[in-house]
């Protein structure tokens, strides 16, 4: 894991290494080699826009909360209104 998470700090230097990154990186490993961990790490990040959730300030965050809250009061209303989803 060490090597895929240094690796991708390399790679992308104005992200680095963010806590958190070790969870998807474990999964991966689980499952493949560390070569290929290491790209699907950065599709991840790239293809699925993931990048911006470690960025500084978290706008990837804020963005994905707001997604999900919106799906979540358009397809399952009595939840959105159990959870106060505004």
């Amino acid at each position: 894991m060490e090597h895929v998470l240094s690796a991708y700090a390399k790679y992308d230097s104005q992200v680095g290494y963010v806590q958190g990154m070790n969870f998807l990186v474990a999964a991966l490993l689980y499952h493949c080699s560390e070569e290929i961990a290491f790209w699907l790490f950065v599709s991840l990040l790239e293809d699925y826009e993931i990048r911006d959730v470690y960025l500084s300030g978290l706008p990837g965050l804020y963005k994905h909360i707001y997604i999900i809250g919106s799906l979540i009061k358009k397809n399952f209303k009595e939840l959105a209104e159990h959870l106060v989803i505004d």
